[in-house]
């Protein structure tokens, strides 16, 4: 439990700031409506086991994965990290949150084991170059993006919708996202959606059928 804890805690960070906070901030990419863009964002995490996946597989994530550390690097240097808002969840209601968290750690546990060890080196990796800001070098938060990426994709499509659904009920992207937007600069938060929209259909393209979804 806890090696699994920091990366369900990761895993959640990304479901909450991509899928909840991000869309608030831009509309989707032109010619595709909002609706899509939450299905599609909950489609990274599609069914596959990253061991049984291709080389290929790997290569494309990481690939991505360093695309979109480069692109969003700036709209995350704009975050003030050391801010209680992000751990204090305001206005939350205490039993959805718990409701949440329980669907993260199912959706936890079924991450693959080589994936969730790499998740788990590239925190504590990050977690020793912390700054006074709370900001990590560009290098770790790439590999954290791998690694999430990874992880997130050798879990059923279905428990990623679960969490996303959870944590939709809890962080109302209606109610933090025109607060949020006021903290960065818009043109860094639009560059950093786009970039992980192009992300998650990496990852989407490259999943396999889950037997059990």
């Amino acid at each position: 439990m806890a090696k699994l804890l920091p990366c369900v805690v990761a895993m959640v960070a990304v479901v909450a700031l991509c899928n909840l906070w991000l869309p608030a901030f831009v509309p989707p990419p032109a010619g595709q409506s909002l609706r899509r863009g939450v299905h599609m964002s909950t489609a990274v995490g599609a069914a596959a086991v990253l061991g049984a996946a291709p080389a290929a597989f790997a290569d494309k994530i990481d690939d991505a994965a360093t695309k979109l550390s480069a692109a969003s690097y700036p709209f995350l240097k704009e975050i003030d990290w050391t801010s209680s808002v992000y751990g204090s969840l305001p206005n939350a209601n205490p039993v959805k949150v718990l409701a949440a968290i329980n669907k993260a750690l199912v959706m936890g546990a079924s991450i693959d084991s080589p994936a969730l060890k790499a998740g788990v080196l590239a925190h504590v990796k990050a977690i020793g170059n912390v700054d006074s800001k709370g900001m990590i070098p560009l290098a770790d938060y790439e590999a954290i993006n791998a690694a999430i990426g990874h992880m997130v994709a050798s879990v059923p499509k279905k428990q990623v919708i679960d969490v996303y659904n959870a944590f939709a009920d809890v962080v109302k992207k209606e109610e933090v996202g025109t607060y949020m937007q006021s903290l960065v600069n818009d043109a860094d938060a639009r560059a950093a959606y786009r970039a992980f929209w192009e992300f998650k259909d990496v990852v989407a393209s490259q999943q396999h059928p889950w037997p059990l979804q």
